[in-house]
């Protein structure tokens, strides 16, 4: 996915992402006395992935444990004494 693909997504991981690999390119051509701005750039773009990953994995997690607990609603609530 491209950064303008990414932006338009809304996809904050996307668009690290898409960043990470503008820099990572532009580090093979760049010129020797930037590219250690590249490297911290690519540094820092590094663990904000890792913390979005990690923010994206919980979401997930909690939607998962939230669907389960409302799984487990359910079926308490459909238990009808009448049925018996």
């Amino acid at each position: 996915m491209t950064l303008k693909q990414a932006v338009a997504s809304g996809d904050v991981l996307a668009m690290l992402k898409a960043q990470r690999r503008l820099i990572a390119t532009s580090l093979v051509e760049a010129a020797e006395n930037t590219r250690p701005q590249f490297n911290n750039e690519l540094n820092k773009l590094h663990a904000l992935i890792r913390d979005e990953e990690e923010r994206v994995a919980a979401l997930a997690q909690a939607k998962a444990d939230a669907d389960e607990s409302a799984a487990a609603a359910s079926d308490d609530d459909s238990f009808d004494p009448l049925d018996l």
